[in-house]
């Protein structure tokens, strides 16, 4: 870490495309930044896991595979930023073993040849991806999508990334509130301003979460009103990163495996399984990869200059 000039280098352990990652999320920009680099970089805004201080960063990868971050905004722990950083790009996870699972299973190897060094992008929070779920049920995710992007703009806060106004999702102290807004209907408000609350009190902590075991994080999440069977899974997986864990309501996955693999059928819970073995300790890693055959993005969004 650069105090001086609030930046970070991360030494990923294993293979890693930050272009990869910055596609998967629509956010890759090849023009030059304010150093005069002609290399792509990805710029990301978000809320700090401390304080919920609006904060951006602008990330670009050196010829040594190395990610460097520079750091925007106010935040005042610049090396809690970084973990943060590190959190969301899945850097934090040892991924040297990721390429034995496509020696173990040609489907993988397959899927990592379209995607090399790819790793998740998750969620910057499990605050930011719980109320993801509370906006995006029963309507389609572009739809989604577009209640966020607009929560963001009118609610959220304004970070300069050398040029780029990006906007982060509102504060907790905003949704919990928020008494009305275009594209959110029936108990949707209610189960924000509680989902607000709860952040406030610290009931949503992304790093306190991650300490429990699985069981005890998704009974945690599931307590947030309007936090289903679904979307706690989807906060444990996409937002705690729980790398070696497999989700067990998404058909679109079922899906994409059942036209990887060539099944006859979409595969049930135990197929998956079964198939998964092969997967360990990446499976959560392998199943969006075989979502990313079918969509960008695998079903997130984040506060981004793309936006």
């Amino acid at each position: 870490m650069n105090a001086g000039l609030r930046s970070f280098e991360i030494v990923p352990r294993g293979g890693y495309s930050l272009e990869q990652g910055a596609n998967f999320i629509g956010a890759w920009h090849r023009a030059p930044s304010e150093t005069g680099d002609p290399e792509g970089h990805l710029h990301l805004a978000f809320l700090t896991d401390a304080n919920w201080t609006p904060v951006g960063s602008c990330l670009r990868q050196d010829s040594r595979g190395h990610v460097l971050g520079t750091i925007y905004g106010d935040a005042s722990q610049p090396a809690m930023v970084a973990r943060q950083v590190e959190r969301i790009l899945s850097l934090d996870v040892d991924g040297r073993g990721w390429p034995e699972v496509g020696k173990r299973d040609p489907v993988v190897a397959k899927l990592q040849r379209m995607f090399p060094g790819f790793r998740p992008v998750n969620w910057s929070d499990a605050y930011e991806a719980a109320a993801w779920c509370i906006i995006s049920s029963r309507i389609s995710m572009r739809q989604g999508q577009g209640v966020k992007e607009r929560m963001s703009r009118e609610l959220g806060h304004a970070i300069d990334v050398h040029g780029h106004v990006l906007w982060t999702f509102p504060s907790p102290d905003r949704l919990a509130h928020l008494e009305k807004f275009p594209g959110l209907f029936g108990r949707k408000v209610e189960y924000l301003n509680a989902l607000g609350r709860a952040a406030l009190a610290g009931e949503v902590d992304t790093e306190t979460l991650r300490s429990m075991s699985r069981d005890e994080s998704l009974k945690s999440l599931r307590r947030l009103p309007g936090i289903g069977e679904f979307g706690s899974q989807l906060v444990r997986l996409r937002a705690l990163s729980a790398v070696d864990e497999l989700p067990t309501h998404e058909p679109r996955l079922m899906g994409a495996i059942r036209s990887e693999y060539g099944l006859a059928d979409e595969p049930d819970q135990g197929k998956l399984e079964q198939l998964a073995e092969k997967w360990s300790p990446y499976r959560m890693w392998a199943c969006v990869c075989l979502r990313r055959t079918l969509e960008s993005g695998a079903g997130m969004t984040h506060s981004r200059a793309a936006q």
